[in-house]
């Protein structure tokens, strides 16, 4: 024979028996073991919380006061410009826990927002699952300028809206 593989008069299972006891061999003598691990480095500094960029300013809801409230039943309804709320009243909570009936839409975030000295809507939270969902200021001035500039907001994946999925009236609660 002159290697491991001549197997010219050697069966199978010589053969396979041949290679478990090299591979036997090799585990016990220390030849397949693993490398050591490296020596341990110094420990690297850890990350802290305090790195990360902050937060993006969110809208306070209840910054003015005796302001005037109402809800939308989704975004895309808020940013069209002649869209009638579905209600509208002083009481940010009770307008909040109400928008849960607003059945057709219940998927989507109502938003709701604030009535300006202006005469202009300016959203400040949206309301899901009967509790306030802040809303960052950049996200309430973007639904505002789309609202006042009748433009549309990016992502077209949105059907139009039809004539009857607006309300026909403003509740006052």
């Amino acid at each position: 024979m002159t290697g491991f593989w001549d197997s010219g008069d050697v069966s199978a299972a010589e053969r396979r028996q041949r290679r478990m006891e090299e591979a036997r061999r090799r585990v016990e003598s220390g030849e397949n073991s693993p490398p050591p691990p490296p020596p341990a480095a110094p420990a690297a500094a850890t990350r802290s919380r305090t790195t990360r960029a902050p937060r993006a300013a969110t809208v306070d809801p209840v910054s003015v006061a005796d302001a005037q409230y109402a809800v939308w039943r989704s975004v895309q309804h808020f940013c069209l410009s002649d869209s009638l709320p579905d209600a509208s009243g002083k009481n940010l909570d009770l307008l909040i826990a109400w928008s849960d009936s607003i059945q057709p839409f219940r998927l989507r975030p109502r938003i709701v927002a604030r009535l300006d000295g202006d005469g202009a809507w300016l959203p400040v939270c949206y309301a899901k699952d009967g509790a306030r969902d802040p809303i960052t200021q950049a996200q309430a001035e973007r639904y505002r300028d789309a609202r006042v500039e009748g433009a549309g907001l990016s992502g077209g994946a949105q059907k139009p809206l039809k004539e009857t999925d607006h309300p026909e009236s403003t509740v006052a609660l």
